[in-house]
């Protein structure tokens, strides 16, 4: 049998078979938003995946509750688990009514009051537990979604391809570059878009026929009829092995037993272009917002004609290549949420989040500044990640740290980077995180500034680039002064400098 991606005719489908307002009315959306998110380290300490901020104006889950909502799918229930607060808090200021005359809902779906551990087993389990909510609602066709990923999407055209097709389950897919695909589900279909194979999660992947580089990856997007999933929950609800997982049970279990379709987004979709992101790791969450301000041909936060709710009102910002000068200092090709105070610094193709306050002559590049965060003056930071109400202190220097095969890598800078040492002085301590990168690959990278009363512009840097390696030397000049010292363990790197 042969895979491919080919087009999927569905907008013909709709006009000719479907009326798609129909389609929606009999569509229940469920969003997965219980995800604990640890591949993004301290980003996820304090709030879930899908809570996580996105594109200065935005949460994760912003994109998901908004296709529904431009789908014309106006019930959507909410499953949570994991550090929910701030998500409930969003869904109850932004997404009280899913439609625009209050018609239909958003409801979070909390784990704590559903069940007796206070958690879901698993994201089928989710779905389970909540199912005398879906019963109720008489939906014909039930729409399972993740709640933290960055796409914009129209479900219409593929409700319509289920009910043309006769499936009894649909994935939406698309190809994913192969060094990557054993972080997603990987599927393999043939001519008639039937699946043939699902593995989630594959240590070695299957890639597509005459394409080494590219296999076929699940976006997490689900149309199941109501009563085959019913029945398909309650059997793995009493499966002692199962994890319970949609990816790793349900799914692969069905191959071969239902009719399960896939359906390309491509980037002949009439909306979003089939940009299709899983910001799950740190590199990812940066690399989604460097192509956002790179521009993403079909992609547009602004975009009219699908709108994206949101807790404040995107402003305009400088076209890319384009500068415009402010009292407040130098914006180009970035975006700046509202609440920011920059006192004449540069910014360039960054995104600033809410309530940032950025002080004179730093310079930030290839950044992503988190809520509440503060730099300080004379501060140059590059491809950097700045998690949410952290302090740079005056004068820091953190520059690219760069993986062995020479690709660009982002530094997350949590605030226990900046930690008060013992000394009351202004000694601070560094802990680097190691970032884990393609097969066997490690990326160490350690940045460090300090200061004492002798010397108050004094500045520690230091890049550390290694290949599985457990024991790193490192530099430090200061003011022609050299120091060498040995770190030891691959998982996290410490140092402290006295003045």
């Amino acid at each position: 049998m042969q895979s491919h991606t080919g087009h999927l005719p569905a907008d013909t489908v709709i006009q000719s078979t479907f009326d798609p307002r129909h389609l929606s009315r009999k569509t229940v959306a469920v969003v997965l938003a219980g995800g604990k998110g640890t591949r993004l380290g301290a980003l996820t300490r304090h709030e879930c995946k899908p809570a996580l901020p996105f594109g200065a104006f935005y949460r994760n889950i912003d994109f998901s509750l908004s296709n529904c909502v431009n789908s014309g799918i106006h019930r959507i229930g909410v499953a949570t688990q994991y550090q929910d607060a701030s998500l409930i808090q969003h869904l109850s200021r932004v997404w009280r009514h899913a439609g625009e005359r209050g018609e239909g809902f958003v409801e979070p779906w909390r784990a704590q009051r559903l069940t007796r551990g206070g958690s879901y087993r698993g994201t089928a389990d989710a779905v389970l537990q909540n199912w005398d909510r879906i019963e109720v609602l008489g939906a014909e066709w039930l729409l399972v979604l993740a709640g933290d990923h960055v796409y914009q999407m129209d479900y219409r055209p593929m409700l319509a391809c289920h009910a043309a097709s006769g499936a009894d389950v649909t994935v939406g897919c698309v190809e994913i570059p192969i060094g990557t695909a054993s972080e997603f589900g990987v599927m393999s279909i043939d001519d008639a878009r039937r699946v043939v194979r699902f593995t989630e999660k594959p240590s070695c992947p299957q890639s597509l026929p005459g394409r080494p580089d590219r296999a076929l990856g699940s976006m997490g997007i689900y149309v199941f009829n109501r009563r085959l999933l019913a029945r398909l929950l309650r059997q793995d609800a009493l499966a002692p092995f199962s994890s319970h997982d949609f990816g790793h049970d349900l799914l692969p279990g069905l191959i071969g037993q239902a009719r399960v379709i896939a359906y390309p987004f491509t980037r002949d979709a009439t909306v979003g272009g089939g940009y299709w992101r899983d910001v799950g790791t740190i590199a990812a969450y940066w690399r989604a917002h460097m192509e956002l301000l790179d521009g993403i041909s079909g992609f547009q936060l602004d975009d009219a004609r699908w709108p994206l709710r949101s807790e404040q009102q995107p402003a305009p910002t400088p076209p890319a290549n384009e500068g415009s000068v402010l009292p407040a200092g130098n914006i180009t090709q970035s975006l700046v949420a509202g609440g920011c105070r920059i006192e004449g610094a540069t910014v360039h193709h960054s995104v600033l989040f809410g309530n940032v306050s950025i002080a004179e002559h730093s310079d930030l590049s290839n950044a992503v500044v988190c809520p509440d965060a503060v730099i300080g003056r004379y501060c140059t930071l590059r491809d950097v990640i700045v998690a949410s109400g952290v302090r740079i202190p005056d004068g820091t220097t953190i520059l690219p740290a760069l993986h062995p095969a020479g690709v660009e890598t982002p530094t997350l800078v949590t605030a226990e980077m900046y930690s008060t040492g013992d000394s009351g002085k202004h000694d601070r301590k560094l802990r680097g995180r190691a970032g884990r990168w393609g097969s066997g690959q490690q990326r160490f990278s350690a940045i460090r500034a300090a200061r004492s009363r002798k010397h108050p512009s004094f500045h520690c840097i230091s890049r550390m680039v290694a290949a599985d390696s457990s024991m790193l030397h490192k530099r430090f000049e200061h003011h022609g002064m050299h120091k060498h010292a040995k770190l030891e363990g691959r998982d996290h790197v410490r140092e402290k400098i006295s003045g």
